[in-house]
């Protein structure tokens, strides 16, 4: 289970360059405006999205995207090529190394499949092994079990036992009832080590009871270490070790309670629990034996946990980005990336177990996107390539952050990214709220935002209430605000940057994807903040049918998370655009996904047909084949060049 259970993904989302650093030079903001990138250097893949270590530090991996063809390409450490895996239009969710023999791709492909009782439209996801000796054959796992569905549930990491490196998924046992199709019989997946040279398979644990989900952890030996039981009726849980006996045992109503490894040295469980209380996550390490729980990195916010391929907890990433490892330390080389650097940030990638030799990304003001391998002894690094190398230089929108005062008092902040070269005074303005809503936006080169300040607009990306840029009472200040304080703090960006005399606040739209969809069609419908236009990409805008079959009330751990989101008592119709087309009070362009299986296309019809009812001007644009995170170029250009359009139709920059 985790903090983001009930989290709507936001949808907002090239050759190898020499080795060596970039020269980054600000434009004055009264210089001539550059000619602005076409469409297409936006809406393309990354040249660069994913770089990791083979366990070793001989090889690098990378996702990349070279003459609009998808590839993973191998490097030795020198920087030389050595193996190329071309992956086509696969929507890759993950790359990790098998040692340094192969390398595991996760991807994920919207189908339907046939469930105990119905047939059910997903985004499965499916797992690869590509081995870099060409004698051995890719491997595709489950793909040969016909009593397994063809899709991996879940991933418990890989080990190497008795020689082999195995791989633990979580599967679902399929089987026929009264003749018909194969068919997955039980909602509870069991455990499964496949050995990941061969692709054989052992199912290694059962499922969880009825109305129960169960996680696992595997140990050195490929055993299993750790056996997390959760009831999701009540939310009591229990831990239990290698010999069944219980370590632990809690109730989380809400379901926040994680596994996340095992220590380096294999004898204690790390894990994390809400405390409502304190309004924060708390992270604990529990010997396997049993005993006291020790509670780790209480004096920092953290963001992310540092882990091996065998789910060896490593250290932590904290929310400003600092690195701190289990033992204490701090690896100085790449803590010191950011000094004298324009604002922006550094994104650990990838690592050796022994964290000699890591991947990284640098974006910001004045970078587009630059990866980087280091070694940490040096602190020499080489350059990689860069991510957006067809924007470059003046042509990458300058970003800062700002802060402001929501109309109750509280103090907030947004990331600002303003058009090049312009007089940044009184611009028309674009708020971009982000999805999640347990998100945040950060200083970073964002695609979507770039794509229209290169066209002359201010873009407002404001962490309202319920982002997780800060601690964690901050994001329970969001809780029961969905379409309440939340929305008023994304107008009350507008408001602040309007009165610093920065952009217009007659001459702005809103645009969003998923939560930001929302918030978008919010904006001129429940709320009505002056925007000229609105612009909403796979969004939720009738909330009774989006959790129709989980506000029906049963005392779940699932709706007991949306009650806290939305709040438990609240006015569904009061805070759904369906609801309020009526109000509409500018025109509307939709946009979604037809592949789309976390927010439904249905969502964006009912919208539509909701508007057209009341009279109000509406557009309905199907993205055919795409899914909620926009995952393929072609769609991701369309919907730029559809959503700027319809801007510069409602609100011209100039």
């Amino acid at each position: 289970m985790t903090s983001n259970t009930f989290a709507l993904i936001g949808a907002k989302f090239g050759m190898l360059a020499a080795a060596g650093a970039i020269a980054l030079s600000a434009a004055p903001a009264h210089a001539q405006a550059p000619a602005a990138p076409p469409i297409e250097a936006y809406g393309a893949l990354p040249a660069i999205e994913r770089a990791v270590i083979s366990n070793s530090g001989a090889y690098t991996a990378m996702l990349m995207t070279v003459n609009n063809q998808r590839q993973i390409m191998v490097l030795d450490s020198s920087g030389a090529p050595v193996k190329q895996f071309i992956v086509g239009d696969a929507k890759v969710r993950g790359i990790d190394w098998v040692g340094d023999e192969a390398i595991l791709l996760r991807r994920s492909e919207t189908q339907e499949l046939a469930l105990k009782t119905n047939r059910v439209m997903g985004e499965w996801m499916r797992v690869n092994v590509l081995p870099l000796d060409d004698s051995r054959e890719v491997i595709s796992v489950f793909a040969e079990q016909r009593q397994v569905a063809n899709f991996v549930a879940g991933f418990s990491g890989i080990h190497r036992v008795d020689g082999r490196w195995v791989g633990y998924f979580s599967g679902f046992r399929m089987g026929r009832a009264s003749g018909e199709e194969m068919r997955i019989l039980s909602y509870r997946p069991a455990l499964f080590a496949v050995d990941l040279l061969t692709g054989e398979t052992d199912q290694v644990a059962f499922p969880a009871g009825e109305g129960r989900s169960r996680d696992w952890i595997i140990g050195s030996d490929g055993k299993i270490a750790v056996t997390l039981d959760f009831d999701l009726e009540n939310g009591k849980y229990t831990i239990k070790n290698p010999s069944g006996s219980i370590i632990a045992r809690g109730v989380q109503e809400d379901g926040r309670i994680s596994l996340r490894g095992l220590d380096k040295a294999g004898n204690a469980l790390v894990y994390t629990t809400y405390d409502s209380d304190g309004a924060d996550w708390r992270y604990f390490s529990l010997p396997l034996e049993g005993g006291q729980a020790s509670e780790l990195w209480s004096d920092i916010e953290v963001d992310w946990v540092i882990r091996t391929a065998d789910e060896r907890v490593l250290g932590v990433v904290d929310k400003t980005g600092g690195i701190l490892l289990s033992d204490g330390t701090q690896p100085a080389p790449l803590a010191s990336l950011l000094e004298g650097r324009p604002q922006g940030s550094v994104s650990l990638a990838g690592w050796t177990p022994d964290f000699s030799t890591l991947a990284y990304s640098t974006s910001g003001n004045y970078d587009s996107g630059s990866w980087f391998r280091m070694d940490t002894a040096s602190g020499s690094r080489a350059m990689l390539g860069l991510e957006r190398p067809f924007i470059q230089g003046q042509a990458i929108a300058p970003i800062e952050t700002f802060e402001y005062e929501a109309g109750d008092g509280l103090s907030l902040e947004g990331v600002l990214t303003l058009p090049p070269g312009r007089e940044h005074t009184n611009l028309p303005a674009i708020v971009l709220p982000h999805g999640g809503p347990t998100a945040h936006d950060e200083p970073i080169f964002d695609w979507w935002a770039q794509a229209f300040a290169a066209r002359g607009y201010a873009v407002i990306q404001p962490n309202f209430r319920g982002s997780t840029n800060r601690d964690e009472a901050f994001v329970e200040a969001g809780d029961g605000e969905w379409g309440g304080k939340m929305q008023t703090d994304i107008g009350d960006s507008l408001k602040a940057l309007a009165a610093r005399g920065i952009v217009d606040a007659d001459r702005a739209c809103i645009v969003g994807a998923s939560f930001g969809g929302y918030s978008a069609l919010a904006g001129v419908t429940t709320h009505q903040n002056g925007y000229r236009c609105a612009v909403g990409v796979n969004g939720v805008y009738d909330i009774e049918d989006f959790f129709r079959y989980d506000l029906s009330g049963k005392s779940t751990v699932f709706t007991r998370g949306v009650e806290r989101l939305i709040g438990k008592n609240a006015d569904l119709d009061a805070l759904s655009p369906t609801a309020q087309a009526s109000r509409a009070s500018a025109p509307v362009l939709l946009i979604h996904g037809r592949d789309d299986t976390v927010v439904p296309f249905e969502q964006s019809v009912l919208m539509e047909d909701a508007l057209s009812d009341a009279g109000k001007q509406v557009r309905l644009l199907e993205l055919k084949g795409e899914d909620h995170w926009l995952s393929q170029a072609p769609t991701r250009t369309a919907m730029l060049d559809a959503a700027i359009s319809f801007v510069e139709e409602h609100n011209p920059a100039d």
